[in-house]
């Protein structure tokens, strides 16, 4: 059982496919030779107009900013074509085959909705555009002093492309808390001899420590959001959204992991109660039983009963093993790190 093959791609994927369809090349090179180019090639324009005379710290950040936009769109590519459909083949492994077919009902229905350009991408874009406008100021030793200046033009063309490519990255980290929430609501089996040594639940930290490890490249745009804000005068803004987009990375790992953690314990203490019930039935059977042939069987699978129920009250159901905490921490640390260079930097 497969997802829909006709459900809706997000519009950067179908650019990226336009040009993936007619190149030689591998789907990543040709999307960074192509799509993920805009950044650098608006860049180029925007330092051709204002000349190359531009302090260290702007060509190093705006790099950097540049750097962020042109992976973002792989990045995109690899969620809608390999992370989100991987994770939906993965988790069938532990919903009942009854529940597979709600289970890509549930599938389709997030992949078009990720698909959408939504409310959020209008917000968002609107949002970065008005910072940047409220900052003209900063652009004063370009020698930009107006609106309609072609150096800010220019350069709001950038930001524009910047802000609706990131907007996809915010709808990425959503789609992927809807989503792994309403499959965590199916009924889905623990097995405690799971190679994963989690019950089987390692597919989903794996889908959401992919998803933050992809939000987390957002971090190359801060350089260039703080200096824009030390020049511009906005830093207190600034330093309010670099703090939600943390606390976004973070709870893009965490709300969709706690929560599958809490309903895989109620699965695991059901399971628990009814293998206590009928351990305590089997007991009692083996006390009121006289024939040594019988009592042997019922021996065994008394046996047999307890080391179930000691191999599912040992497992492990968070969903976090070593390589994903080790993910989690440098997909948090890099936006600290940022935020520190500019603390002492400043």
């Amino acid at each position: 059982m497969k997802m829909d093959e006709a459900a809706g791609e997000i519009w950067v994927n179908r650019l990226s496919k336009f040009f993936i369809d007619r190149s030689p090349l591998g789907a990543v090179p040709t999307i960074l030779l192509t799509v993920g180019a805009v950044p650098y090639l608006l860049t180029a324009v925007f330092l051709g107009i204002v000349g190359l005379d531009v302090r260290p710290l702007f060509l190093v950040s705006q790099l950097l900013a540049a750097t962020m936009g042109a992976i973002a769109p792989v990045l995109i590519w690899k969620y809608e074509t390999v992370v989100f459909p991987t994770f939906v083949e993965r988790a069938t492994e532990v919903t009942p085959y009854d529940d597979n077919r709600e289970l890509m009902s549930i599938a389709d229905r997030y992949k078009s909705y990720f698909s959408d350009v939504g409310a959020l991408t209008v917000i968002w874009t609107v949002a970065v555009l008005l910072v940047l406008v409220a900052n003209i100021g900063y652009f004063r030793g370009f020698g930009i002093t107006s609106y309609v200046d072609p150096g800010f033009l220019v350069y709001l063309l950038l930001v524009l492309w910047i802000a609706v490519i990131t907007a996809v990255g915010i709808r990425m980290v959503i789609t992927t808390n809807l989503c792994i929430r309403e499959i965590g609501e199916l009924d889905f089996t623990i097995d405690p001899l799971h190679p994963d040594g989690l019950g089987g639940l390692s597919t989903i930290g794996y889908f959401a420590i992919r998803t933050t490890t992809m939000l987390s490249i957002g971090a190359l745009a801060l350089p260039l959001a703080f200096d824009i804000a030390r020049v511009g005068g906005s830093s207190g803004t600034v330093y309010a959204l670099v703090a939600v987009y943390i606390g976004l990375i973070v709870g893009s790992f965490a709300f969709p992991t706690v929560y599958i953690n809490r309903r895989a314990n109620e699965i695991k203490r059901d399971l628990l109660n009814s293998k206590r019930e009928r351990i305590h039935e089997l007991h009692t059977d083996l006390l009121a039983n006289d024939d040594p042939e019988e009592m042997d069987t019922l021996q065994i699978k008394l046996e047999e009963l307890r080391t179930e129920y000691d191999a599912y009250d040992r497992v492990n159901l968070y969903p976090m093993s070593l390589s994903i905490a080790s993910r989690l921490v440098s997909s948090v640390l890099l936006p600290f790190a940022f935020v520190l260079f500019e603390t002492y930097a400043a």
